[in-house]
């Protein structure tokens, strides 16, 4: 599953804001067109612009979700607002919709049917809509507990269609119950208030249980004093040691904060590897085993399990015992029979350990591939009339359309790069060359050293030339992924990969299948 450990939410129609918020590094941008918007069609206009621009750093790594207006209530002069809200979310590219105050599975799967019937049209529509990717299904992330019926009904709510994950909100209920507050008054906390009243704290039990019951993530309510980090923190923590697998987040600084909270310490993923190891290693699997002087069994071994799938792998994110980042990008593993070291990276299994030449591969394993992933790849290349020649020579292909100047020049269908008229056309780039360069420049990010084979592709597309001195960048979203069937340690990942020139045309794009390595 994708690490939601932080869900930041953004005004749609602050453009301050969201020029920024992609550089924040939360797991998932939440672009609001609810509580924090005035001008609705404003915030609409503003996601279709900042979503369809051609460059955007880190959006391969950042999910993009829009928070519609609430289903039940939300007619305005007779126009359902919540409509327009998918509408600009989903032309716009977004990954999901944060649906508040839903208060049964119906809503979800009304939502469900509506957005099925826009993929099957953006399908219908795919071969013409050049420069575009066909999206991934969008995901559903409700929050379940904004009125009293929605807090009756959030184990079905968790089990809707296409729900990642649920949250909970207290102000709304609050508001429906009559409350005069939502939390305890504490003199001695400097944060404006204690923990939460019972009724409240209910609610955010039932999301938690809600969530593991329907086996999606549960993602703790916001913390509105955005000037406490150090109560904002204790909160985080709090959530996380219960179960939680990430917290809503108003502040930038209270990413970073989550995040930390959130990330296992050093001391964490060694005791969750020393258990794993130990477990799997122990025969059966039954029974119990002593670990440190303590016996664990089956419920200790599926914890560590879930504390290190949490771990987000990252160098940055690694911490030490106290919650410091530590620079040091590698754990010590123990176990009852041996002692090996392992890097974040992903390390090749034949030769982790070899001193001369050091194996550290940067591409994904199957299990990180997971449908709707978007990659921003970093390599950029500038193709020159050199690479034309060569490749063309390469490969033995005499076509002229590569390789004569006169000819282009002459030639109506080859005008040049900058659309000027017949008689300054230049040769058109051998397309296999494209096709190569796309899938090289995608490796890093994605397949570097964890496929074990290309299985072919399904398609192929040249929407536009490419000519000498134009600069291509790439860009890969993975449509879909299977176990093998007769691998078991492997999988297969369809991914479908996009070219652009420097202008925003999409030069080439193609759809292939790779057999991948699963994490070991």
């Amino acid at each position: 599953q994708r690490l939601r450990r932080s869900v930041h939410f953004v005004p749609a129609d602050n453009n301050k804001f969201l020029s920024k918020c992609l550089s924040l590094k939360a797991d998932t941008i939440v672009l609001d067109l609810e509580d924090s918007v005035k001008d609705k069609t404003l915030g609409r206009d503003m996601i279709c612009s900042f979503l369809q621009r051609e460059i955007m750093p880190g959006r391969s790594t950042t999910e993009v979700l829009v928070r519609i207006n609430p289903i039940s209530g939300s007619a305005d002069f007779g126009r359902d607002v919540w409509r327009e809200d998918i509408e600009a979310g989903f032309h716009g590219g977004a990954d999901g919709f944060v649906v508040p105050k839903v208060e049964s599975c119906d809503e979800l799967r009304m939502l469900d049917e509506i957005l099925t019937n826009m993929e099957e049209q953006q399908k219908n529509n795919a071969s013409h809509a050049l420069g575009r990717n066909v999206a991934a299904p969008k995901v559903l992330l409700p929050i379940a507990t904004e009125t009293p019926t929605a807090v009756l009904n959030i184990a079905d709510i968790a089990k809707g269609p296409r729900v990642c994950a649920i949250t909970w909100g207290c102000e709304d209920l609050s508001a429906e119950l009559g409350s005069f507050g939502t939390r305890r008054s504490n003199d001695n906390d400097t944060g404006g208030g204690g923990g939460y009243l019972d009724i409240f704290r209910h609610c955010q039990s039932m999301c938690l249980l809600a969530a593991r019951a329907a086996n999606v993530q549960a993602i703790d309510g916001i913390y509105q004093n955005v000037r406490d980090v150090n109560g904002f923190e204790r909160e985080a923590r709090e959530a996380k040691y219960v179960g939680f697998d990430g917290k809503l987040t108003l502040h930038p600084e209270q990413i970073s904060a989550v995040h930390s909270v959130f990330e296992p310490t050093r001391a964490e993923l060694k005791e969750a590897n020393e258990i794993v190891t130990l477990w799997e290693e122990g025969g059966d699997g039954k029974g119990s085993l002593e670990y440190n002087g303590k016996m664990i069994d089956l419920p200790h071994y599926v914890r560590a399990k879930k504390v290190m799938a949490r771990s987000s792998g990252r160098d940055d994110s690694m911490q030490n015992d106290d919650g410091n980042k530590s620079k040091d990008t590698t754990i010590s593993i123990s176990s009852a029979s041996n002692e090996t070291e392992r890097s974040n990276s992903p390390i090749g299994d034949d030769n982790a350990n070899d001193e001369v030449f050091p194996r550290v591969y940067l591409g994904k394993y199957f299990e990180d591939l997971h449908p709707g992933l978007k990659m921003r790849h970093f390599l950029t290349r500038t193709v020159t009339e050199s690479d034309n020649v060569f490749f063309t020579c390469l490969t033995l292909n005499p076509a002229p359309i590569h390789l004569d100047h006169e000819l282009s020049k002459g030639n109506d269908n080859a005008l040049s790069s900058d659309g000027s008229e017949a008689g300054s056309g230049k040769p058109l780039f051998n397309s296999m060359f494209t096709l190569a360069l796309l899938v090289g420049m995608s490796v890093p990010e994605s397949t570097h050293g964890t496929t074990v084979a290309n299985l072919g592709f399904s398609e192929v597309l040249f929407p536009k030339p490419v000519y000498p001195g134009d600069t291509l960048r790439a860009e890969t979203t993975i449509l879909d992924r299977r176990e093998s069937k007769s691998r078991p340690t492997q999988g297969i990942v369809t991914l479908q990969h996009s070219a652009y020139n420097q202008r925003g045309e999409c030069v080439c794009r193609a759809t292939r299948q790779a057999l991948m390595k699963k994490r070991p």
